[in-house]
């Protein structure tokens, strides 16, 4: 597949990248949640915590878009103030963290790779600081691999192994690989979410770690509820990883 364009467009306070043949002139009030949920065009998502939501296009084009607002979590987060959750440092355009998010989830759609397919990112400046936002369409009837913990079998689990295999071959880093950012859609397809700090060009030892995160991840998830605990999921997903690098993905 040929390189994406990507297009830009000049807002009173910041910029908007998108992909034109997905929306055309998109503008702010194409980020704003509460003006969307005013105009009934969108609804939370199961795993938004208030930051992700469904959205219908206003084209009347087919199919949901996901609007997410950039917001910190974690540790991070309960450092700062809670205005701050949501804000910043502005170092650029080129490394607002939206701007970058969309144009790697850009480079993996030419690449044919199982990520959710761009459509928009904004960012809003003031003062020393900017806000952020991303839109992509929905992945059809997914479900989190946390989420399907217990009723997975043989070929899930090495489809997922499979899936996070393609990425490291293609020289990705994702910057929070767990159980929550694993989709499996309707056809049972694996895809990975989540892009945000994401690069590619990583070597081995990146991946490496990735693999780690994921073992805890699926452990802590394992561990709230021992219900779904598969001891021999993780031994199948490896078969799928490990798989030889000729053997096409399935």
């Amino acid at each position: 597949m040929p390189p994406m364009a990507l297009a830009r467009a000049t807002t009173p306070d910041g910029a908007i990248l998108y992909e034109p043949t997905r929306i055309r002139s998109p503008g702010a009030q194409d980020f704003d949640a509460l003006a969307l949920w005013r105009a009934g065009r969108t609804t939370p998502t199961p795993a938004g915590r208030g930051s992700s939501w469904f959205v219908t296009p206003a084209d009347g084009a087919t199919g949901r878009w996901v609007l997410r607002h950039y917001r910190r979590g974690g540790m991070v987060a309960a450092l700062l103030p809670a205005a701050l959750h949501d804000r910043y440092l502005w170092t650029g355009e080129a490394s607002t963290r939206c701007f970058l998010e969309l144009a790697l989830l850009a480079e993996l759609e030419c690449r044919a790779l199982p990520a959710p397919r761009p459509v928009a990112a904004r960012y809003a400046r003031r003062g020393p600081t900017y806000q952020a936002d991303l839109l992509t369409v929905e992945i059809e009837g997914a479900r989190s691999l946390a989420s399907l913990l217990g009723e997975l079998g043989d070929e899930d689990w090495r489809r997922v192994g499979e899936c996070v295999r393609r990425f490291h071959d293609a020289g990705l880093w994702h910057a929070d690989l767990t159980a929550h950012n694993l989709l499996f859609d309707a056809t049972r397809t694996v895809h990975l979410i989540d892009f945000d700090r994401a690069r590619l060009g990583r070597g081995p030892a990146p991946a490496r770690g990735n693999l780690a995160r994921l073992a805890r991840s699926l452990a802590k998830v394992a561990r709230a509820a021992p219900a779904a605990r598969d001891d021999a999921g993780w031994a199948r997903l490896r078969a799928g990883y490990d798989r030889p690098r000729s053997s096409p993905p399935r």
